[in-house]
């Protein structure tokens, strides 16, 4: 398998928390309340734009601008997990082609990428704002595979979130769960994966086989 698609946050970067926190930050200043802990785990994995249809009948436009004032706060704190970069560094001395498949909007993906030093590693990049319709529905990675030139058999996903599992199942490419980041056993194994990992370090035995 010479072709590896990656979601983002909790897969390569621990850049969860940030994210809830500017949803915390944003979204109580519109609800005028604290958001519970069950609004707060909902929010994980879900791109903010859906967050926001569902939760607000009006004011969309000033509840987004809100939240990315609050996201660009913290996002430059955002770390890569630790062994990812000598992982990447492997593959790409393997020879696979890597990619990114994110519900974040493409210029915080790129920013961060940056700031994490992983952006060389990947070819293609695809993010919210490039499809009409978000994970877990297929056309972000479809939108990646076209764009490689490859076939959705030739490559395999993997992310921490059931949209991961979901999305890469209906586009048929082999889905596999991280479980080093937010990912858990009990939701992800719900979404039916090719197979889950337990730490970054297996991804380079999955590409083995």
């Amino acid at each position: 398998m010479q072709t590896i698609l990656f979601d983002l946050d909790g897969t390569l970067h621990d850049s969860e928390s940030c994210y809830i926190q500017a949803c915390c930050g944003s979204l109580e200043l519109f609800k005028k309340r604290k958001l519970t802990e069950e609004e707060k785990s909902y929010l994980i994995g879900k791109p903010i734009t859906r967050i926001i249809d569902e939760w607000f009948n009006d004011q969309k436009d000033e509840v987004l601008a809100t939240f990315f004032k609050h996201y660009e706060m913290c996002n430059n704190h955002v770390k890569k997990y630790n062994g990812i970069y000598d992982i990447l560094t492997e593959l790409k001395n393997r020879q696979v082609t890597m990619g990114i498949v994110s519900s974040k909007y493409k210029k915080y993906i790129v920013q961060e990428l940056l700031h994490t030093e992983l952006y060389p590693f990947f070819n293609v990049i695809v993010g919210l704002d490039d499809c009409k319709k978000p994970k877990p529905n297929p056309e972000p990675l479809l939108k990646a595979v076209n764009e490689l030139q490859i076939e959705p058999k030739d490559c395999l996903y993997i992310g921490d979130q059931p949209t991961d599992i979901l999305a890469a199942n209906a586009a048929g490419i082999m889905s596999f769960g991280a479980l080093w980041g937010e990912g858990t056993k009990d939701k992800l194994e719900g979404a039916f994966p090719t197979a889950l990992l337990q730490k970054p370090e297996d991804i380079l035995v999955i590409h083995r086989n």
